[in-house]
């Protein structure tokens, strides 16, 4: 379901580099546009999904929400319009419903392997594209008309098949397609879900109602904010890139369709170095310096695409290319970070509200980040790319001051809590008023 979340969404910049702006009688301000448009959207129905995902059932939601965004309307805005807001929900319920199924030790692998699917998908994407846009003039449609038509196709079809194959939760996995017996036998439900309360007892809670008390406890989390802040300068340098990658290739002296076979390479890099990062993070903790290698792969390769000179080969310019849209920034390190704030925030409806607020930043910043690459400055986009640097650099800064707060914070927890008699944590643990991660016997991971 995330491939074809991805497929959709990647779609557009195939369709660019086949001249969709010019066919319908606009340039890149106008992709800018939609684009901003289409984040604003998808940012608010993103907060406010998780709610309703919890009151319906994720695996209920997530199927309507998919047919929904199959529907296409007349007009470049208002297809971006109604995509955005169909498509906003699913990410965000898509998380809470697997935070039901991992512990929390096992989500980083698990997520990154979410995002990377979708580069996958976007790898996917590139190479269908190659053939489908051979079929520009059948029937009178563009190659990009023909993209959109199939693509939509395939995701009536497995929205379909998802309303019968998802099940509720790992206690009840009979049904249609999974068969009279389902996934596991009584025993092995008991086991599933066991282990996921044990290792987060707030898990607990998984199925009850959103309240305004959650809305404040979330609201007045600093650390939260923080997070918000990291996903938001890390995730804004992907709005430029992935929007015009084959664009940006095409520009390099290659044709259309060959540019867009092009990036296949770079999703490919990303999911394979976004798999191993998140692996080691989950076995080995500080997800922090994992995160800062996949800031660092950024960087180096903005750095390169201002410095390199005019006259070089187009496949010298190419490399340069491929090495920045393989930054595993975008799908391994946000995954993985999803992942460390998720098992950093509690009680279960703090958590709910920031897994659907952390996708919303993911989003909202294309706002800004729609307008780093602008007319004046292309092809080379060279404040583009200084911009992109610059941000990523904060982002990078974000992170260590994010770590080095979790790190003091459990310090001075501990000092506190030993120097309390056995009575006084007793009296602690049975009166406080303190929740979740506000709790002074809490530890956050590292």
């Amino acid at each position: 379901m995330t491939f074809i979340l991805n497929m959709d969404r990647t779609n557009l910049s195939n369709a660019i580099s086949d001249n969709l702006p010019a066919h319908l009688g606009f340039n890149i301000t106008g992709i800018n546009t939609a684009t901003l448009m289409y984040a604003i959207v998808f940012t608010i129905v993103a907060l406010i999904t998780n709610p309703i995902a919890k009151r319906v059932g994720p695996h209920v939601w997530i199927p309507i929400l998919m047919f929904s965004w199959a529907i296409n309307y007349q007009g470049f805005l208002a297809v971006r319009f109604f995509i955005a807001l169909t498509e906003a929900g699913f990410i965000p319920s898509a998380l809470l419903y697997l935070s039901g199924w991992y512990k929390n030790t096992e989500l980083a692998f698990r997520l990154s392997w979410f995002w990377g699917i979708q580069a996958f998908a976007s790898a996917f994407s590139g190479l269908i594209s190659f053939g489908i846009f051979r079929l520009a003039g059948v029937g009178g449609l563009y190659g990009w008309a023909w993209l959109f038509i199939i693509d939509g196709i395939c995701t009536h079809i497995v929205g379909f098949v998802a309303i019968f194959y998802l099940p509720a939760g790992p206690f009840n996995t009979k049904g249609l397609l999974r068969g009279k017996k389902g996934w596991f036998d009584a025993r092995q439900a008991q086991i599933a879900v066991t282990r996921v309360i044990r290792d987060d007892i707030s898990k607990t809670g998984q199925k009850e109602k959103l309240t305004l008390h959650d809305v404040k406890l979330a609201v007045t989390d600093t650390k939260l904010w923080t997070h918000l802040a990291i996903t938001f300068t890390s995730m804004m340098t992907h709005t430029p890139v992935g929007t015009y990658l084959p664009t940006l290739i095409r520009d390099f002296g290659f044709p259309v369709t060959t540019s867009n076979l092009l990036t296949v390479p770079s999703f490919i890099i990303n999911l394979t170095v976004s798999i191993f990062v998140a692996r080691s993070a989950d076995k080995r903790g500080n997800y922090a310096f994992h995160g800062l290698f996949c800031l660092v792969w950024g960087m180096v390769g903005f750095l390169v695409l201002v410095l390199i000179r005019d006259d070089s080969s187009r496949w010298s310019f190419y490399g340069a290319a491929l090495f920045v849209a393989s930054t595993p920034t975008w799908y391994g390190m946000h995954g993985m970070h999803i992942a460390w704030m998720s098992s950093n925030l509690a009680p279960i409806g703090k958590r709910a509200l920031a897994l659907g607020a952390v996708i919303g930043a993911a989003n909202i910043c294309a706002v800004p980040g729609s307008q780093i690459y602008q007319q004046d400055d292309a092809p080379r986009f060279r404040k583009g790319n200084w911009i992109n640097f610059g941000i990523t650099a904060f982002a990078a800064c974000l992170l260590i001051f994010q770590h080095t707060r979790y790190v003091l914070t459990n310090k001075l927890r501990e000092e506190k809590w030993n120097k309390f008699s056995e009575a006084e944590k007793k009296d602690y643990i049975q009166n406080t008023r303190d929740e979740g991660s506000n709790r002074l016997d809490h530890r956050f991971r590292i």
